[in-house]
């Protein structure tokens, strides 16, 4: 296992890049697509909020991030909404054009037959023992592992930790796209750490923020962007951030208030909705 920490997401991301681009472990071909490859990487990030970064070859998409935060936390899974920002989504659809890969529908709506979703249960266990080990929530399930599926979903679970007042999150994932996966997922796992944080506040007035936590089974870059990646690394990486996340974009059951959203003047909810529009 390969360790990389940082104070931000920049921080670490560089660092990434540069082992998978100069040392990495392996180079594969999975579905004949050559990868060059880092099998177990555990990525630490000091501060959540600092979850994206600037480049002068290749920095985040805001307008897509935009959407896809939007998709993630409003619960859809809707192909029509999504391939709007992004083309790429259309190729893996299911046949009723839903997506599998719609994380916000995993943890916030896909019930268990006790009625419980996983943010749900994560929360209420976090809230009933504020040490517990309990605190998981599974993206990946067994109805989402059949022949022909395009869209295996990559995260796993993830994991919930207090500890010494702080909250810490932890994310497993069987596989990691570096330049067109973690750009995206970093900033949506870390705002999902920050709001189960404010919903946990009534009950931990003292609570902070912890560490967030990355672990990867395969980290990769696929040939064709082998190019982009060198170019990406003779330039410096600045640490950036979205707006802290002040009001909830969803309550303690997961249901999200669109009339809020479109009348908050949140500095957070205002920057992805001002992007929606470009």
């Amino acid at each position: 296992m390969k360790l990389i920490h940082g104070s931000s997401f920049a921080n670490v991301y560089q660092k990434i890049l540069g082992e998978i681009n100069s040392l990495p472990e392996f180079i594969t071909s999975p579905r004949g697509l050559e990868i060059k490859e880092i099998l177990n990487l555990c990525v630490e990030i000091y501060d959540p909020t600092s979850n994206l970064f600037i480049n002068e070859i290749r920095s985040p998409n805001y307008k897509y991030l935009a959407g896809e935060l939007f998709w993630y936390f409003s619960g859809r899974r809707d192909l029509e909404f999504i391939e709007k920002y992004s083309k790429f989504w259309k190729h893996i659809a299911n046949e009723d054009k839903t997506l599998n890969s719609a994380y916000g529908y995993l943890i916030f709506k896909e019930q268990n037959k006790y009625g419980f979703t996983p943010w749900q249960w994560a929360l209420k266990s976090l809230v009933k023992d504020k040490h517990t080990r309990q605190a998981i929530m599974h993206f990946n399930k067994p109805d989402y592992l059949f022949d022909g599926n395009k869209d295996l979903i990559c995260t796993c679970h993830s994991i919930f930790n207090i500890r010494e007042d702080k909250l810490y999150m932890t994310i497993v994932m069987r596989s990691q796209d570096e330049i067109k996966g973690r750009t995206y997922d970093v900033p949506f796992f870390t705002l999902l750490q920050q709001q189960m944080r404010n919903l946990l506040l009534p009950h931990y007035p003292n609570l902070g923020l912890g560490s967030f936590y990355h672990i990867n089974t395969s980290s990769h870059c696929y040939e064709t962007d082998f190019e982009l990646v060198q170019k990406m690394m003779w330039h410096e990486f600045k640490k950036d951030g979205l707006p802290p996340l002040r009001e909830n974009l969803v309550d303690i059951n997961g249901n999200f208030d669109e009339h809020n959203f479109f009348n908050s003047n949140d500095e957070l909810i205002v920057w992805i909705r001002s992007r929606l529009k470009t």
